[in-house]
């Protein structure tokens, strides 16, 4: 059991060569390959839970599942759910009610939001998901994280968008990086980033060891891992 009774915590994401993670009208990007998009299939079905933030969910409606059958067996085979558990953050629940993310009721989901949040707009999804409610003005992760924990959530991946990526460098959540380095420049000054919001000033960057590397084509895949500084 980790001390701090939270999941390990890992961030997987593909970005241009300009540090881009797609237009500045978060306009849905395909410009990861086949490879990359297997790679993240496989990242997925070793985890028990996935998270994205109410922007990537309004923006992209992913379907948060794994792809490969063969995954899905071996999850089965393992005493696992097919699919890891679906969460939500989102601190207002302005959220779409229908749409693809919601198609597969093979898929357990959660929704993370605030106290704050008014109960009329969490009711249309109380037959859809698990709703929780924690922080005031923005979901407290570390409680969220311990919360999750309790339910049997040991590894969480993160797969953003910039500023939830963000809240968990700030919480001091982040474990692992998985990132993929793709051959595009996207551009503009406002275009979403891996690690959006104000930023950490120069005495808390976050710093941390590069554990793998690997080129598939004109990719580059590369795995980091937090270095952890003793108080």
């Amino acid at each position: 059991m980790k001390p701090d009774r939270r999941p390990h915590i890992l961030l997987n994401y593909a970005m241009s060569l300009d540090g881009k993670i797609s237009t500045e009208h978060r306009d849905p990007v395909l410009f990861t390959s086949k490879i990359d998009r297997g790679l993240m299939d496989e990242i997925r079905a070793d985890v028990d839970a996935v998270l994205i933030g109410a922007g990537t969910l309004r923006a992209e409606e992913p379907p948060v599942r794994i792809r490969s059958a063969r995954r899905r067996d071996e999850r089965v085979r393992t005493g696992k759910s097919p699919h890891p558990v679906s969460v939500i953050l989102s601190r207002t629940m302005l959220l779409p009610v229908e749409g693809r993310y919601w198609k597969d009721d093979k898929v357990e989901r959660i929704i993370a939001t605030t106290n704050q949040a008014p109960d009329e707009r969490i009711l249309p999804f109380k037959a859809k998901a698990e709703v929780i409610r924690s922080g005031r003005y923005a979901v407290d992760l570390g409680e969220l994280c311990r919360l999750l924990y309790d339910r049997g959530i040991s590894r969480l991946l993160v797969e953003g968008g910039g500023e939830v990526n963000m809240a968990f460098w700030e919480a001091g959540l982040v474990d692992e990086v998985y990132l993929t380095l793709c051959p595009v420049v996207i551009g503009g000054r406002n275009a979403p980033t891996a690690a959006d919001g104000t930023g950490f000033t120069v005495d808390c960057i976050r710093k941390l060891r590069l554990i793998e590397s690997r080129r598939v084509g004109q990719e580059l895949f590369l795995r980091y891992r937090m270095v952890r500084t003793r108080s």
